[in-house]
């Protein structure tokens, strides 16, 4: 098995119409995936913003099915929360938006791509 540990995305601040945020790379080996992904949500504003996050599998949208972080969870007021993501296969894709645009940025914490 082999791990690739680089980052997967740079910050991104989301707006408030979902909007992808990254996609698992397509031209990884046949039967890798992403695994152990954290991202940390930052709101830079004084009030509690409500965030939305799905991990959407390839080809799919967006729905109560995959939704990751509901919008009826908010982040802090100038503080962060962290999510884990689920195993992720080439193609997947992650997306969000928040209740107010350009406070909530997404970061990159931790997880790898594995392959047999």
């Amino acid at each position: 098995m082999t791990i690739t540990y680089r980052k997967i995305f740079e910050p991104v601040q989301l707006g408030t119409a979902l909007a992808t945020i990254f996609t698992v790379d397509i031209a990884l080996p046949a039967g890798s995936f992403l695994r152990g992904g954290r991202v940390r949500l930052v709101n830079t504003s004084g009030t509690a913003v409500a965030v939305e996050l799905d991990a959407v599998p390839s080809g799919g949208s967006a729905g109560v099915s995959n939704m990751l972080f509901p919008t009826s969870k908010t982040v802090p007021a100038s503080d962060y929360v962290d999510v884990d993501l689920p195993t992720m296969k080439p193609g997947d894709f992650l997306q969000g938006k928040a209740g107010t645009a350009s406070v909530i940025t997404v970061h990159f914490m931790a997880g790898g791509y594995f392959s047999s």
